[in-house]
């Protein structure tokens, strides 16, 4: 098989890879002292980064170069469908892991649907806009969109899990945003959705405390959570060009969750501010490219189906490295490319074959 790579975006590829790769090593420098203690197995994590990161590119080539994106606009409901049957299926038969239950285990390996439900509702939103794009504008528009976005993150919340419908709204309200609904409109249903989040946080124990102090932190540092105290020492005791790869002393068991969630903090200590910069300089360069893109695209479908993905992306690399700077409360999302991960990193690298296979309908290039 022969491809014309000057039909797509070269650049966006070849920095995909390079950071998907940049993760592996992050992974491994970040995981291997915490996979010794526990497991007496150093190259645990690394060795199962791999292999997601194989299964990956195996997706993203086939999403960027075999498949038109026309048929997800054909197959939008059933992939709706398909991926909330399995956000409710894993209530009753997912794995319970620190009191939530987010896996289907599928024999081989762990299936975490909300990562797929992420991109359903970005299928299922283009498409409905493609065809519906002046109704939403409409009063009593919103009805049918609103609708699909709660009938999907509610079994997430369920879970329980807070962040991935956080992010799966903010997403779907920014597509609606772009196709034409008033701001006034989407604010007041921001209000609704914060009260609701306001009275999940007030339900779980857990999800207070992390709330008082997250509040607390603005007045004083030293009231932060333990994870955010480290991960802020993490990030400023690597200066401007860091400790060196490998020598973080956070993740000697000081910093949880160092390999997935806060991996960032030791991006920052072992490769400075000039690392930190470089790893945000990559999701705004992903930022705007997927922007620029959406405006050259050839029909509302793809057009929408671009600002998704580009959206989803982005917007859950800001909450993660929100969360590690302490602006934002604690959420369990992991930074896109680059944190360990199986269904997460798989879907991600997926989608982004599909941005990808996107740009070769950029008619700007023409």
């Amino acid at each position: 098989m022969k491809i014309n790579f000057k039909k797509y975006n070269c650049p966006l590829i070849i920095l995909t890879c390079i950071c998907v790769l940049f993760g592996v090593f992050m992974v491994f420098s970040s995981s291997f002292v915490m996979a010794y203690v526990r497991w007496s197995r150093p190259y645990k994590f690394l060795l199962k980064q791999i292999l997601w990161i194989s299964i990956g590119f195996i997706l993203m080539f086939i999403t960027c170069f075999l498949i038109n994106y026309q048929i997800y606009k054909k197959y939008s409901k059933m992939i709706y469908l398909i991926s909330l049957i399995l956000v409710i299926l894993v209530l009753f038969v997912g794995d319970l892991r620190l009191g939530a239950k987010r896996w289907l285990n599928v024999g081989f390996f762990n299936l975490q649907p909300s990562e797929l439900a992420k991109f359903s509702i970005i299928v299922m939103l283009s498409d409905f806009i493609s065809r519906k794009k002046n109704l939403i504008k409409k009063k009593g528009g919103l009805i049918a969109p609103i609708t699909i976005i709660f009938l999907i993150i509610s079994p997430i919340v369920l879970e329980p899990d807070l962040g991935t419908p956080i992010l799966m709204t903010i997403v779907s309200f920014a597509m609606l945003f772009c196709a034409g609904v008033k701001m006034k409109i989407i604010s007041s249903v921001a209000i609704m959705m914060l009260l609701l989040v306001l009275e999940e946080i007030i339900r779980k124990p857990y999800r207070l405390l992390r709330f008082k102090d997250y509040l607390a932190s603005f007045v004083n540092i030293d009231a932060s959570s333990y994870q955010i105290k480290q991960s802020l020492n993490a990030l400023g005791s690597g200066g401007i060009f860091g400790k060196g790869l490998g020598r973080s002393e956070m993740k000697l068991m000081y910093l949880p969750e160092a390999h997935t969630d806060f991996i960032f903090p030791i991006i920052g200590e072992e490769l400075g501010f000039i690392g930190s910069v470089l790893v945000i300089m990559f999701f705004i360069y992903f930022f705007l490219t997927g922007m620029k893109m959406s405006k050259f695209m050839p029909d509302t479908f793809s057009q929408y189906l671009c600002l998704g993905i580009t959206f989803l992306i982005v917007f859950q690399a800001i909450i993660n490295l929100s969360v590690a700077t302490g602006v934002f409360p604690a959420k369990g999302l992991p930074l896109p490319f680059i944190s360990f991960g199986g269904t997460s990193l798989v879907i991600t690298m997926a989608i982004t074959g599909i941005l990808i296979n996107l740009s070769q309908y950029d008619k700007n290039k023409r």
